[in-house]
């Protein structure tokens, strides 16, 4: 399994904000959570849909992130807003994690901070 990714196919709740979810594996044991930052969008060109979401991920959780975004967003071109629909859609994501310290060649090494993208397209049912 790659780094990040985007469920296949998410559903699409008749109001309130929208889960968003998928696989997430850092592939370091040493990392224990990430914050994930990620765009919906949804539709062509000028009239697509843009939405923001935040979501998370903790090993204790398992291997899966998760977060939430609004129902609706304003279109690409300016021109008003949307509203998601069923249908496809294409997610876009940045985690951020932090690698803890470690000792290396005797000295101490301090925490790193990584960041991982991904994006794919998915389909609302």
């Amino acid at each position: 399994m790659g780094v990040g990714r985007f469920d296949r196919r998410l559903p699409l709740p008749s109001q309130g904000r929208v889960p968003i979810k998928g696989p997430f594996n850092p592939q370091d044991p040493t990392v224990d959570a990430a914050k994930v930052l990620f765009l919906i969008v949804q539709g062509e060109d000028a009239d697509a849909i843009v939405v923001n979401g935040e979501g998370k991920w903790d090993r204790a959780g398992g291997n899966e992130w998760s977060g939430t975004v609004p129902r609706r967003g304003p279109r690409a071109g300016g021109n008003g807003t949307g509203t998601l629909q069923r249908g496809f859609a294409r997610g876009i994501a940045l985690s951020v994690l932090i690698k803890p310290s470690e000792e290396v060649d005797g000295k101490f090494d301090p925490p790193m901070i990584e960041s991982l993208t991904w994006c794919a397209t998915f389909k609302f049912v």
